[in-house]
Parts: structure tokens; sequence; C-alpha cells
């Protein structure tokens, strides 16, 4: 008989040494791997406090007695920054760099289609380009700060030179529009070549003073050296929209942005036809914008 055998006593000792064995290691094991997630997940939060702390940090320092916080008394949105709704299912247009004549164009087809739209203007002389920008308004649609000079080098000098710039094409909006603008976009965007060393601080004081500054997720690539035609413009916003659940569009309206004006009524009908409700950016909408860098 096998049971209560010299050989059925082997097996059970051997049994019972390997059992002795895997348990521990698998105990091992399982306390190794949980040690490891324990590890990741401690690495996760630490890179997230970092962050915060960077934040905090920011705006700790605008706590203190920063001169340029004393500059341009009335440059401050009419309200305090509250910019927190987020909707799905939307694409925002937003031109860049005008007004001019092509602005009058992409109005023109914005009015056909009854869509709303976000402009940020730079600044202007001439009683045409004021017009337009009374147009923007009158129209229904957001009229945003995109500097007045367009001078990158001189625009992101330091923070002081930001305010410098920015605070004209606020008077100008203002005094032109009767409407007080509070969304703005960076020349180039928040992040840049340029403004590498400040545009943390930038955007904190910008915060500070009520602003919403916007980026965009969508690129109509009208602004490359490479001429593009409405063709190819009406392809690379529709590519990339495909992929975005919120999206905001990224467009030029200056002189030279023909092609640009030529696009806009056939992508906002494949827009439209993607399933997305077109409208314009409004303060209280939270911000699309570029991650910070480490």
């Amino acid at each position: 008989m096998y049971f209560g055998s010299v050989r059925f006593f082997k097996n059970l000792i051997l049994l019972t040494v390997l059992v002795l064995i895997a348990v521990p290691t698998a105990f091992a094991f399982s306390f190794y791997f949980d040690l490891q997630e324990q590890k990741e997940l401690i690495a996760s939060l630490q890179e997230q406090l970092a962050e915060k702390e960077k934040l905090a940090e920011v705006f700790t320092k605008h706590e203190e007695d920063l001169p340029y916080q004393d500059l341009y008394p009335d440059f401050y949105a009419p309200q305090g920054y509250h910019a927190s709704e987020s909707k799905n299912g939307v694409i925002y247009l937003t031109f860049d760099d005008g007004p001019s004549a092509n602005t009058d164009r992409i109005l023109d087809v914005l009015k056909q289609e009854e869509v709303k739209a976000t402009f940020f203007v730079t600044g202007r002389t001439s009683n045409a380009d004021l017009e337009r920008m009374k147009r923007i308004v009158a129209e229904g649609h957001t009229i945003g700060m995109h500097s007045y000079s367009h001078n990158y080098t001189k625009i992101y000098s330091s923070v002081e030179a930001f305010l410098d710039d920015m605070y004209p094409i606020f008077v100008q909006i203002k005094e032109t529009t009767g409407e007080t603008p509070v969304i703005f976009r960076f020349p180039g965007g928040s992040i840049n070549a340029y403004n590498g060393d400040i545009y943390q601080e930038i955007i904190a004081e910008m915060i500070r003073r009520g602003f919403v500054p916007w980026d965009w997720n969508i690129s109509a690539q009208d602004a490359t050296a490479k001429k593009v035609t409405s063709a190819q413009i009406t392809a690379n916003v529709t590519g990339k929209a495909a992929k975005v659940n919120r999206g905001v569009v990224l467009m030029h309206d200056s002189a030279a942005k023909t092609a640009t004006a030529g696009a806009i009524k056939n992508i906002i009908k494949e827009l439209k036809t993607m399933g997305f409700t077109l409208d314009k950016i409004t303060p209280e909408l939270k911000p699309i914008m570029f991650p910070y860098k480490d």
C-alpha cells in the first residue's frame, strides 16, 4: 500500500519542505511587488507635490512687494479670475495678429454661417482697423489682447516689459470698442523661445490681475514660412480636431493670410459635420494651456 508506506512519508516530507519554501517565497514576491507599487505611488505623489510647490512658490512670490505689481493700477479685469468651466464637443476658432482686410472676409463668413469666434488683436493706428475692432465686438464675437507691438524681444525682456506692451492694447480695445478685454494670448504662446525664464511669473501676474491666458491645441499651421493653401489649412484643422474632445484652433487674420480667410467656410462646415459646436471664448471658461516645463 502506498498510504502509510516509507515512500508515502518521504513524499509527504518533500511536499512539506516545498510548501515551507514556496509560501515564504510567495509572500516575499508579493511584498516586493507591493513595495514597488508603493514606491511608484510615493514617487507620483512627490512629483505632484513638487509641481504644486513650484506653483505655490510663484504665487507666494507675488504676495511680496514686487515693483511691477504697482504698474498700471487700472490694468485689471472687471472681475477676479474664475475660469473653471469646461465644455466637451466644442471647438473655439481663434484668430491672431489682426485686424486687417482679411478680418472683414472672415467676419462675413462667420455671419453667414452664424458662428461666433475669438480675435486676439494687436495694436493699430488706422481708422479702418479700429473700425474692424468695433465690428468684432458689435457682431458678438470675443476680442482679446495679443500685445501691442508683437515684438518678441521687446515684450519678453522682463515682466515689466510685458506689462508695458500689453497695457496699451488693453486701453486701445477698451476705448475703441467699449469692451474691457479679459482674455489674452501670448505672442508665440505662453511658453516660447523668448520667455523661458519669466513665463511663470508673467502668467501669475496676469492671473492676479484677473486676466485669462489662452494657448491652443489645434494649429492651422498658417503662420509657417512655407506657403500653404486653403485646402491644406482646412485639412490641418480637421485632422487635429478629430483627436480632441475640446479644441482651440490657432489661425491668423493678418494682411498676408488670405489663404486662411479662404479656408474658413470649409473649416466651419467640416467641423459641424464632425459633430462639433463652434463658439467664442468667454472669461469663465477653463483655458487650454501649454504644460509647464520642468
